[in-house]
Parts: structure tokens; sequence; C-alpha cells
């Protein structure tokens, strides 16, 4: 299992690189700003930055041959697809690690009435980056990398439709449609991280049919 994580952590190497460079210069721009919803996005990006990498992660194998080798390994299918999924949980670490960056800021200089702001940015950006990998990861399995940017995009634009779907059916308890409201970010990153479990038994699924076929 370790050498299997491992693996997937060499396959997004430069990748990961790439993101700490891209969530770095997102820190240094919010020092120059001073709105919180400019914050909010800051913050959301530089968790959803890292969460890219699955997409490139599953393309690396492909592309190496590694997805067909594994299945000689002496591991279980479900392992592997549990090695991605391990893999892809760890990525939000950097991801809130460089986003405390943002938050330690913002909270200093505009003081400490702005933390209900910086959590949003921490619970849109755990929502769309769990539920787009828990959309992305099984179709890229499913249907292949060929069209990787396609699903990734369409899995991001869903994941960023769920926030708007929830704060409508939360509506009555929060006073009107709000996806700022704090019941809608706690439902929004619950049902995000529910998405991206299940996705795994689905994952799970698709790869032992791909063994088989």
């Amino acid at each position: 299992m370790k050498g299997l994580i491992r693996n997937n952590f060499y396959s997004m190497e430069n990748n990961i690189k790439l993101s700490f460079i891209v969530a770095l210069f997102l820190a240094v721009v919010s020092f120059f700003v001073k709105h919180d919803a400019f914050i909010q996005m800051i913050i959301a990006m530089q968790l959803f930055i890292f969460f890219v990498n699955t997409g490139t992660s599953l393309h690396a194998d492909v592309v190496s041959k590694w997805n067909r080798f594994e299945l000689t390994l002496p591991v279980r299918y479900n392992d592997i697809i549990k090695a991605k999924y391990i893999s892809f949980a760890i990525l939000i670490l950097p991801g809130i690690f460089m986003g405390s960056i943002t938050a330690v800021y913002a909270c200093v200089t505009n003081g400490f009435s702005n933390v209900q702001s910086v959590l949003y940015g921490y619970e849109f950006g755990l929502t769309l980056s769990a539920a787009t990998t828990g959309i992305m990861y099984p179709l890229m399995l499913k249907t292949g990398t060929e069209k990787n940017e396609m699903i990734m995009i369409l899995s991001a634009i869903a994941a960023s439709g769920l926030p708007v779907l929830l704060s409508a059916i939360l509506a009555p308890l929060t006073g009107g449609p709000d996806m700022k409201h704090p019941l809608t970010g706690i439902v929004s990153a619950i049902v995000s991280v529910v998405i991206f479990t299940g996705s795994y038994f689905v994952s799970v699924k698709i790869y032992r049919h791909k063994e088989f076929s």
C-alpha cells in the first residue's frame, strides 16, 4: 500500500511543485487584496489547485503503462484504488497549509471578525475539491484519459453547482437561498466528502470490470 501511495506522488511530483508555486502566488496576491470575496476565492483555489493533480495521476499511469503493470502486483484490486483515494485525500494538507497563509494574513490585517469569511473559503474549497475529484476520477477510469481536460471542467462545473443547489434546499432554514450561510457551507462540505467517499466504491467496481474486460 505504501509503495502504491509513493508511486502516486511520484507521478504527480512535477505538478505538485507547480501547484505550490501557483498557491504561493495566490498567497502573495492576497496581501494586496482587502475584499472578503477575493480572500474566500483565493483560499478556495489554493485548496483546489492541488486536487487538480488527481487527473494527472491517472493520465501518467496510462502513459507509463503502470496501470497494466500494477495488475500483476501481489495486492488486492481495491487496495490499488484505495491507495489512489488516500493519495488524493493527502493532497488537501498542502492546500490547507497554503490557504492558512492567506487566512492568517486576512485575520491579522482585517481583524478576527473576518474568521467566518475565511471559513467559507475553506468550506467552498473543500466542496469544490472533493466533489470534483469524486465525480471526475470514476469518469476518467471508465472512459479513459483522452478527454481528461473536458471531464475535469465538467466535473468542476457540477461541483460548483452543489452549493447553489443546497442553498436552495436549505432556504427555509437560512432565510432564503444563501450560499455563504454557515449552514450551507457546512452541509456542502459534508455532502462533497460523501460524494468523494462514495466514488471510491464506484471506482472499485469500474476497476474490477476493466480488469476482466
